[in-house]
């Protein structure tokens, strides 16, 4: 159950923030169902019946949240001494431009964390978004099976954003 919650959890995020990333082609996205109304064992929705939101719900509207920093990488699942790559973005939905300011990424295993890249971020227009692309380094050896890239916006933790990935050793 724990891991099917993180799997909805982070591919509603990434649904919802790649959304995002597409307007004006994309203009908009909704779930198929957004609250239960019986007793079920399984199903898409953000909020469980009879009032329960489930972690997917908090993730979808961290996605929403008017300005944040965001993350597209290519898959779910990654593998021992592979080359973690990702694009970085600020997404900006709010009317006013945002100022640079710079944005640090973070990988966090096995109770460590360890910086890996630090952007510059030229700021933003109203309702554009500002992208650096391809960024990539080597997953290290890790003893968990899930890490975390964590985006720290300095000065402005309301734009942070954190996404778990399935780490699989060799």
């Amino acid at each position: 159950v724990e891991y099917s919650q993180l799997m909805q959890s982070e591919g509603l995020k990434f649904i919802y923030e790649e959304a995002r990333r597409q307007k004006p082609y994309c203009s908009m996205a909704i779930n198929w169902c957004f609250q239960e109304p019986w007793p079920t064992a399984a199903n898409n929705s953000l909020i469980n019946w009879p009032n329960d939101p489930k972690p997917a719900y908090h993730q979808v509207a961290g996605s929403l949240r008017p300005v944040l920093a965001s993350l597209r990488a290519p898959k779910f699942e990654w593998s021992e001494g592979e080359r973690f790559t990702f694009d970085l973005f600020l997404l900006n939905d709010a009317y006013e431009q945002h100022d640079k300011l710079k944005i640090k990424v973070f990988l966090r295993y096995d109770n460590k964390e360890t910086e890996v890249f630090t952007w510059d971020c030229p700021g933003a227009e109203p309702f554009e978004n500002a992208q650096v692309p391809n960024i990539q380094f080597d997953l290290p050896q890790m003893n968990a099976n899930l890490f975390t890239i964590t985006l720290k916006a300095e000065n402005h933790a309301e734009y942070n954003s954190s996404y778990t990935f399935v780490y699989k050793k060799k």
